[in-house]
């Protein structure tokens, strides 16, 4: 009689294994596709507000007599969102230019409510294509990183340094507005 309940006593431990191994699995799966709408939806946001940047900077026309121009000036989000803008550089002197760095640098009031500029790659600093001969440009994409409690406005620094821009007379810096809602 006792090898009858110890047989019935393994049936009901591996069908019990079973059912427990197949909630984990599901649990899972529906975890990971939490995860992945969730990701999906915050890079459609961000190609969303790249391409928005881009048409607004293109809008503007060829008629750019600024060195570095930002769209849009203001990035408005709300809080636990990604959003993005562009930064285009034209060389608008006559001068050719090598060894360019850009940077982007997050106000300290920023960085203390987690709030990040950065940029696509997850640097605070790239180099510019070289030669920038004169009226060469290029566009940089930036997206701004913020937390359920990034509630406030903050700034963002964007500027060129090297190969002498810092003497250029036009201005190589631009300061971005975030406003993060709730």
């Amino acid at each position: 009689m006792k090898k009858g309940k110890n047989k019935k006593g393994a049936l009901e431990l591996s069908v019990n294994t079973i059912i427990i191994i197949v909630i984990g699995v599901t649990l899972l799966v529906l975890g990971l596709q939490f995860v992945r709408k969730s990701i999906g939806q915050s890079i459609d946001l961000s190609d969303k507000a790249f391409q928005d940047a881009n048409k607004q900077l293109d809008a503007l026309g060829s008629d750019l007599s600024e060195f570095v121009t930002i769209a849009p000036e203001t990035v408005r989000l709300n809080a636990g969102e990604i959003r993005g803008f562009v930064v285009l550089i034209k060389n608008v002197e006559q001068k050719t230019y090598s060894g360019i760095t850009a940077n982007v640098k997050t106000s300290d009031d920023g960085i203390s409510h987690k709030v990040k500029c950065e940029f696509l790659d997850g640097k605070t600093t790239k180099n510019i294509r070289s030669p920038l001969s004169t009226g060469a440009n290029e566009r940089l994409n930036i997206r701004v990183k913020t937390e359920k409690s990034s509630i406030g406005a903050y700034g963002c620094e964007f500027s060129l340094s090297g190969s002498g821009i810092e003497e250029s007379t036009y201005s190589t810096r631009r300061d971005i507005e975030v406003i993060v809602e709730s």
